[in-house]
């Protein structure tokens, strides 16, 4: 709010000046002053989740051995959302990511794992890998860990498409 009063501000004075000037008349010279926001207008989704609640979502993952974790790390450091929070382990072979989460079997191509899937797009980018491949696997169950969404070359968009009945 203070930003948009400081805009409307300057943007008045923008066209009033000139139009001063024009006419042979000095406009009083004002000095802008921007308060800092209070804590009270910051939304509550705006603000960082305390330390002890990031440790808390840390602590159900269920990292291993292989766990990959500069792939952790950079997850960590760039997203803290709802879609981040699915995020139960991350494991590379080589150029495949796989990205596990706590996501439901009935999660295939849902915004968070087409997000996730894309986020796992843009890791393997920044280390200059050539040949990405990203797969975003639902929690285990009767059925391993199904496939939500993946990446296996080029033309692949983070979906998980179905072979077409035969007719």
């Amino acid at each position: 709010m203070v930003v948009g009063v400081s805009c409307l501000g300057l943007g008045v004075t923008a066209v009033v000046v000139p139009l001063l000037a024009a006419r042979g008349e000095q406009a009083p010279i004002r000095t802008a002053s921007i308060e800092e926001p209070t804590t009270a207008a910051v939304a509550p989704a705006a603000q960082a989740p305390p330390p002890a609640e990031k440790e808390e979502k840390k602590a159900k993952r269920k990292e291993s051995k292989y766990s990959d974790k500069d792939a952790l790390a950079y997850f960590d450091d760039r997203w803290d959302d709802a879609t981040h929070g699915h995020i139960t382990d991350i494991r590379t072979t080589g150029t495949y990511l796989r990205i596990y989460t706590d996501l439901p079997e009935s999660s295939d191509n849902s915004p968070a794992s087409l997000r996730l899937c894309e986020r796992g797009m843009q890791y393997l980018a920044e280390l200059g890998v050539k040949k990405r491949v990203v797969f975003v696997q639902a929690r285990t169950g009767g059925n391993g860990n199904p496939v939500l969404a993946n990446v296996l070359g080029p033309k692949d968009d983070c979906r998980v498409t179905y072979p077409k009945p035969k007719s």
